[in-house]
């Protein structure tokens, strides 16, 4: 019993860190959009639990769009920046920085930056 009692304890001690919509966008598109957004986009996040989200809304072309504030190395916020999510393909992704098309990893990852700008351009404006 008193070890049930001490985990709990160190439980509700523990800071609780969530991903958060930081602006009330959320209620433009529903609590539960907003979770399976959060819950999509966070999956290629390093620490998604740290990220903060802002404009949400739906896309022209059916995409939710918004802005994702997520950490560097360090744990500091670096600013936010335009993601797009298909709920329906299960694909979402942060648009990437230049440097990151000049120089993907990967083929596949090319292709990846490639399918977030053709997202971004249908469905988020400027």
């Amino acid at each position: 019993m008193r070890a049930v009692v001490l985990a709990v304890a160190l439980l509700a001690a523990a800071p609780a860190t969530a991903q958060t919509v930081i602006d009330g966008s959320d209620a433009t598109i529903g609590a539960e959009m907003s979770a399976s957004v959060m819950a999509l986009v966070g999956r290629g996040l390093k620490s998604p639990a740290e990220a903060r989200y802002g404009r949400l809304r739906r896309g022209k072309a059916d995409a939710i769009c918004g802005e994702v504030d997520v950490t560097n190395r360090m744990g500091a916020h670096v600013g936010p920046r335009p993601f797009v999510a298909d709920t329906g393909s299960g694909f979402a992704g942060i648009l990437p920085d230049a440097a990151e098309i000049r120089h993907p990893s990967s083929m596949a990852q090319y292709q990846g930056f490639q399918r977030i700008l053709a997202l971004l351009a249908a469905n988020c404006d400027g």
